[in-house]
């Protein structure tokens, strides 16, 4: 399977590229004119990816006037009437929004206050009774105008903007622009180096796993889960500040550098990858006997279920597509994990891979337990990072190269996906920044059609999708 997962338009040369999500990992293509021409109508675009990357504001939506069913519908024909006029496609930002209600149904918003702590998002639902007939998500509250602010930057200013991004996928976004960098200036980066941010990477995996394990358990009532998780999530946080200084890894990365702390001694390092052992094992225990209990099951399975055919056709991506058994996640090529003496396992249990709710919560097992098993090899082996890192230190780099770079990683959510357009000096003169939610918000949107109200919390905890990563 092979699907657009970005486009980039630069308006300096006014190039548009295309990047494709393959089992090959990333690919950039530079279009044609002509290519360019035919965007929209090309079924290659998912809907989200036009109106994120190439929307324009065009004030409130008004869709009242639409016939229901029709404004419904998922065929990308009625799509693009709905969000195409003659100043272009509508970007996904709030501004209002007015849709059709049939009379026996009902219309109403959360947000973009929430309950507890949580960015801010409208949410307008059409609801029958106490079922979801429809959901629109539409985001920018907060808009911090990062893709401004990074133009004149450079590979060693960009590090605190691409923190900000989403700050739950510091190390990941964080490695995809060290990466974009590091090709800009002809930066080897020796396997150490790479070794070392796919540790960070993976702690910052299951720190934020634990934590998602424990928000589910807790929205189906299973509290003994959720106490385990409140408290054990902080174990893995715990690791990432003994090794970076950061509980989220700020300043750890930046291009051409790792920052870890300079006692890296073998009883060190032993005793952080047993506290990584200990809580993987804690948490998956406690885990599977949530598992075994026929309520929580019952709850989660068949609930908010995401079809083959719906990620086919609109390019969902990360966690969304794993949950209904694919999977090209970019760590299948990535050589450095090898460097612990084997390779991160990334094979999932097929049989519990079914699109819903349940999928989503046994994927976060699955994976703590992959890259807790991992880990505890891994650390051990970063004893040799600084001597290598030393040397790598004393070469020169070289001046960087003007065009258009990209870098990826595969964070916990997903691939996170960045490309800027870089002058001779090395600076940005424009970025982009495609956060997996760009496209999995509106996986959750179809993934409550027909569910009642009352799980709709459950759905989103379930998928936990970025606001600020798409609110840019």
């Amino acid at each position: 399977m092979k699907n657009v997962t970005g486009i980039f338009h630069t308006s300096e040369t006014k190039q548009t590229h295309r990047f494709w999500l393959t089992r090959d990992g990333i690919e950039k293509e530079t279009l044609s004119k002509t290519a360019e021409k035919s965007l929209y109508e090309d079924h290659s675009n998912p809907i989200w990816i036009l109106r994120h990357s190439l929307g324009v504001d065009q004030g409130a939506e008004d869709y009242s006037y639409m016939d229901y069913e029709r404004y419904l519908s998922q065929d990308r024909k009625h799509l693009l009437e709905k969000f195409m006029t003659k100043s272009g496609i509508k970007d996904l930002v709030y501004r209002g929004i007015n849709v059709p209600v049939p009379n026996s149904f009902y219309s109403h918003a959360v947000g973009p206050i929430h309950a507890g702590v949580i960015e801010p998002g409208h949410f307008r639902f059409i609801v029958e009774g106490e079922e979801i007939r429809n959901l629109d998500i539409r985001l920018g509250f907060q808009k911090r105008g990062l893709l401004e602010k990074m133009k004149g930057l450079n590979k060693d200013s960009i590090s605190p903007y691409a923190e900000a991004i989403s700050g739950d996928s510091t190390i990941a976004y964080g490695i995809a622009f060290s990466k974009a960098f590091e090709e800009a200036h002809g930066i080897q980066v020796p396997e150490e180096v790479n070794f070392a941010r796919t540790v960070l990477l993976e702690i910052e995996r299951i720190a934020i796993h634990i934590g998602d394990m424990g928000a589910i358990a807790g929205d189906v009532g299973y509290y003994p889960l959720q106490g385990v998780c409140a408290m054990q999530r902080g174990v893995p946080l715990g690791v990432m500040e003994a090794l970076t200084g950061s509980r989220f890894g700020r300043g750890a990365l930046s291009p051409g550098k790792v920052r870890l702390k300079k006692e890296l001694t073998e009883s060190f390092l032993n005793d952080l990858a047993k506290r990584i052992q200990d809580v993987t094992s804690d948490v998956a225990g406690h885990f599977e006997r949530a598992a075994n209990k026929s309520t929580n099951r019952e709850r989660l399975q068949i609930c908010g279920v995401i079809t083959h055919k719906q990620l086919k056709d609109l390019g969902f991506i990360g966690m969304v597509e794993k949950c209904t058994g694919f999977s090209r996640d970019l760590r299948h090529h990535d050589s450095s994990y090898s460097l612990a003496g084997e390779s991160i396992n990334l094979d999932l249990d097929a049989g519990q891979m079914s699109g819903d709710a349940w999928a989503r919560f046994y994927l976060r097992y699955e994976e703590l337990k992959n890259s807790g098993r991992w880990l505890a090899k891994a650390i051990p082996v970063l004893k040799n990072f600084h001597k290598a890192y030393e040397s790598f230190q004393k070469t020169k780099v070289s001046k960087p190269k003007s065009g258009v770079y990209f870098g990826a990683a595969e964070g916990w959510r997903g691939p996170v996906l960045i490309s800027f357009s870089l002058n001779s000096s090395g600076d940005i003169s424009e970025a982009y920044v495609r956060d997996p939610s760009v496209l999995n918000w509106h996986a959750l949107e179809l993934a409550v059609r027909g569910e009642n109200i009352g799980d709709f919390p459950l759905n989103n905890k379930s998928f936990n999708l970025s606001y600020v990563g798409v609110d840019l």
